[in-house]
């Protein structure tokens, strides 16, 4: 399906529009995102017609959702989340987190990433969240899931190879009690207990 729309302080996430499926055209086919980023279908190069079939069938998924990053007016990048174990789930895997790196360095990965945990955490009430595919030397990445408060469960060995080379591969994940501690004042609502106004 396609996410809602979830405001940031710099980016908002919001609904997939068809004027951004040449963006996604050109970020599959961008080298600095495909050595840096997740494998699979979301990120393989492909025709106009291929990605439009390709968001048809996301729009029917229940399983996973999938939001467009914008700054301002501009589309800046996109993130794809899967439910685990839907219909019933209780956390999600982030699939995929693009970020144009003609905006990279500019606050825009950190923002959105924040504003994806809110809605998972706080909107949501889902209990865990991890990412299972980052490289070992991706650090930009590794950053901003340990300022969030993931923690690193799992390591794969060789995973990755690139420039004549193996690269390892990290798995994090975070719970929801770890995001309320660290980040109290990220709410989308106030708390409700039992003194709360009804």
């Amino acid at each position: 399906m396609f996410g809602g729309t979830v405001r940031g302080r710099k980016t908002t996430l919001r609904v997939p529009a068809d004027a951004d499926l040449e963006a996604h055209k050109r970020w599959a086919a961008d080298m600095r995102i495909r050595r840096a980023g997740p494998v699979g279908r979301w990120h393989e190069p492909a025709a106009t017609a291929t990605w439009k079939e390709r968001w048809t069938e996301q729009a029917k998924d229940k399983s996973s959702v999938l939001w467009s990053i914008a700054a301002a007016d501009q589309l800046v990048g996109y993130a794809r989340i899967h439910f685990d174990g839907a219909p019933h789930a209780d956390g999600i895997s982030i699939d995929q987190f693009v970020i144009d790196p003609e905006h990279a360095r500019k606050g825009y990965g950190w923002d959105a990433a924040l504003t994806l945990h809110r809605w998972a955490f706080d909107f949501m009430n889902l209990r865990l969240a991890a990412i299972d595919r980052v490289a070992a030397d991706d650090v930009g990445r590794q950053r901003i899931l340990e300022r969030l408060g993931y923690v690193r469960f799992g390591h794969g060995h060789g995973v990755y190879y690139r420039d004549g080379a193996y690269v390892d591969q990290y798995l994090y994940q975070m719970e929801r009690d770890t995001w309320n501690e660290r980040w109290p004042d990220e709410r989308e609502y106030p708390p409700l207990g039992e003194d709360s106004e009804r």
